[in-house]
């Protein structure tokens, strides 16, 4: 932080410098360089007239007139009301003096005033300007004519433009009244910059070869860049908002720092943005920001975007085309903390939903402790994410959303492509809150999440992982791919396992857990597992796969895993592109398992609405199955290559009400028939191994049942034959029945 001490306005007298000519002027800077000044001009033509222009200072706020003999300091460059300086070119330089002084080759200007910019804009003296270097730094600047002639700056080159204060401790603003064809900063921007004058507040190409950043002492405002209209290219070395210590608790320390921000109330947008280090959050709110109301073509961040503890920080949004992440986005305790969002807002402040075209991340994705953590948020259409996608304590942190319509349209907009190289894993839920702090929700929920209106294509290479509860907090959705509408295609190369963790004060519902709408085509090369519940907590969809509508194709290459508390639930029901004929209402069509298939639940005619959880690992009833809506619900195919246990595999039926089993007498359909033509039926399983129960409590039962079993085959016999209706029928000596129902 540079401090300028008051000056007094000259008078027309002997400036405290040398004439060369009247385009150029020559000091001695405080550091000892030999300095010139040169207009493109001749206003220099006295000293009285130099001397209106030029404004010196010493160390000691004493203006003196001794020429070159003394140090001083450029306070100010004024051209306030100097019709005649319009479009002029301004250098200040350093002259090199071999065994002369001891200056720094730098020479610093306090402040460049061509424009009276206020509340009230005093056009009478506003000029704009041409092309500007300073060998140092540019504390501040003002110019601008007005908005009829947009061209403020045409270029600006300085070394630095750090935040300089007046004699009141208050940070000096830029402001430029129209467009500034280049700005050049070849170190640190710490200072604060305001381009107004809507679609003309633009600048068209900014660099900063150091960061835009915060100054060290975290005043508010420092390292912020806004503009009305546009930045056609910007190359940033880093973006960084400021983490000074805050001893007084000021909640504008830090605030507004390391920020590139586009107004929101114009079309303001940037067309190419370059950061060749990270975008990192401080301890304030907007800290380490980036926003554009109406669009960012191109973002390139060469390291990571990480977020701070204060909200906001570490933060990109607006529409986006086209992001390339080298690193990771990693969120913090902040809320929307290293985050990526494709939203704008309208005049009235409301957001709309804008799409990010593309987004490619070279490392992770992971939530922190704030809401809307780590995450990417938009109308998606190809994200990549090479890394892990990771869910923190807080809501919403590490996860994907894609939102439900565009701007001026009303039609779901697609997730076409999310491909993850590695897993996709729930948060664990935080911790209760400390006392004095903003209380924290009971709940942490979507945590490592992906959720989309549609997904046409969702590619894994690891596996999706449910999150776990805490004594402070219950888990929901964590670890879960949650899709409204159709999912056409998902692989995931590893597995998907439910919460493994649960507090036994606590409760997990939806983790580990995959549901949409409607599920075309589901391949899930290793193993699936439901999660383990040991004590008195509770959990729902813990471990499941469902649809609200119909199953087309689902492949497991491993075993599915449940427990006698949780069995691992697959559900479909009738949906508009389900199969229905007069005679058909396919629910599942096909269904294959690599391996074993322990405790699992196979529902055709249920809903994912789950009204209730478990009351822990004694529950007689076993994890809800959810809502049964359709008695005509059907199975095409389910091949399991391995072994059949504790299982019920079910069409349009519902367990006997005091038991709660399924393979009893007291099962019964479905009440509600979505075809009242067909029945439910179970076309083809295919057990490869044995089929049985569990054989441990005398009270269990479990059933193959429908209406219709039409071919039940195991170890190469058909079982399904000589069925009485209603009666069940026993597999071998254990407690698996074949029952067909009857009402």
């Amino acid at each position: 932080m540079n401090h300028l001490t008051h000056i007094e306005p000259l008078e027309d007298r002997i400036a405290p410098a040398t004439i060369i000519n009247p385009y150029t002027v020559t000091f001695q800077d405080a550091d000892g360089d030999t300095a010139v000044v040169h207009i493109s001009k001749p206003l220099f033509k006295s000293a009285a007239k130099a001397g209106a222009i030029l404004e010196f200072a010493t160390s000691t706020g004493v203006e003196t007139f001794t020429g070159n003999s003394s140090p001083e300091n450029l306070s100010i460059i004024n051209l306030l009301g100097r019709t005649d300086a319009a479009g002029m070119n301004i250098s200040v330089k350093v002259v090199p003096q071999a065994g002369v002084g001891s200056g720094n080759l730098h020479v610093n200007v306090g402040s460049i005033q061509a424009a009276n910019i206020s509340q009230s804009f005093m056009f009478t003296q506003n000029i704009d300007l041409g092309s500007i270097y300073i060998q140092g730094n540019l504390g501040s600047i003002t110019a601008g004519g007005n908005i009829s002639t947009p061209g403020a700056i045409k270029s600006l080159t300085v070394d630095s433009m750090d935040a300089v204060t007046n004699s009141q401790g208050q940070v000096l603003t830029s402001t430029v009244l129209g467009t500034i064809g280049k700005l050049n900063v070849l170190g640190d921007f710490t200072s604060n910059l305001n381009v107004i004058g809507y679609q003309f507040g633009s600048i068209g190409r900014l660099t900063i070869g150091g960061s835009l950043t915060g100054d060290t002492n975290g005043d508010s405002g420092t390292g912020e860049i806004q503009f009305s209209g546009h930045i056609g290219k910007a190359t940033i070395g880093n973006i960084t908002g400021s983490t000074v210590s805050n001893p007084t608790g000021s909640s504008a320390l830090n605030a507004n720092t390391g920020e590139l921000f586009g107004n929101t109330t114009t079309a303001s947008r940037i067309g190419t943005l370059n950061v060749l280090g990270s975008i990192t959050g401080g301890s304030g709110s907007d800290s380490g920001l980036v926003f554009a109301n109406s669009l960012i073509g191109k973002l390139n961040v060469t390291g990571s975007i990480k977020g701070g503890s204060g909200g906001a920080s570490g933060l990109v949004q607006a529409p986006m085309r086209t992001v390339n992440i080298g690193g990771s986005i990693i969120g913090s305790s902040g809320g929307e903390s290293g985050f990526l969002n494709g939203q704008n807002f309208t005049a009235s402040g409301s957001t709309i939903d804008q799409p990010i075209k593309s987004v490619t991340v070279g490392g992770d994705v992971v939530g922190g402790s704030g809401v809307s953590s780590g995450g990417i948020a938009g109308i998606l259409g190809t994200v990549v994410i090479k890394g892990n996608l990771t869910g923190g304590s807080g809501t919403s942190s590490g996860s994907v959303f894609s939102q439900q319509t565009v701007l001026g349209g009303s039609a779901p907009a697609p997730l076409k492509t999310l491909a993850i190289g590695g897993n996709v894993t729930g948060g664990t839920a935080g911790t209760a809150p400390v006392a004095g702090t903003p209380p924290t929700a009971a709940v942490a929920g979507d945590t490592g999440m992906i959720s989309a209106s549609s997904a046409n294509s969702i590619r894994i290479g690891g596996s999706l992982i449910g999150g776990a509860s805490t004594t402070a907090q219950t888990a929901e959705t964590s670890g879960v791919i949650m899709i409204t509408g159709q999912l056409k295609s998902a692989v995931i190369y590893g597995g998907l396992t439910g919460s493994q963790s649960i507090d036994t004060t606590q409760e997990v519902i939806e983790s580990g857990y995959i549901q949409a709408g409607e599920i075309v085509s589901l391949d899930i090369h290793g193993s699936v597992t439901a999660g383990v519940n040991t004590s008195t907590g509770k959990l729902a969809n813990c471990g499941a796969i469902r649809s609200s509508s119909d199953i087309g194709s689902l492949v497991i290459g491993g075993n599915v895993v449940g427990t006698s508390a949780n069995p691992f639930v697959i559900s479909g029901q009738q949906g508009s592109a389900t199969v229905h004929t007069h005679t058909g209402d396919q629910a599942i069509g096909s269904v294959k398992i690599g391996g074993d298939a322990t405790y699992l639940n196979l529902l055709a005619g249920y809903s994912p609405n789950v009204s209730k959880t478990t009351s822990g690992a004694t529950d007689p009833a076993g994890a809800p199955l959810g809502t049964p809506v359709d008695g005509s619900a059907q199975i095409n195919t389910v091949t399991i290559t391995g072994k059949l246990s504790a299982s019920n595999i079910v069409a349009g039926s519902q367990p006997n009400s005091t038991t709660g089993q399924f393979g009893t007498t007291g099962d019964t359909l479905i009440k509600t028939k979505v075809n009242a033509n067909a029945i439910s039926r179970i076309a083809s399983l295919i057990v490869t191994g044995t089929a049985m129960g569990d054989n441990t409590n005398s009270g269990d039962t479990f059933g193959i049942v429908a209406q219709d079993l039409a071919s039940v085959t195991v170890q190469g016999t058909q079982l399904a034959v000589g069925l009485t209706p209603g009666t069940p029928k026993p597999v071998g000596s254990t407690n698996l029945y074949l029952l067909e129902v009857t009402s």
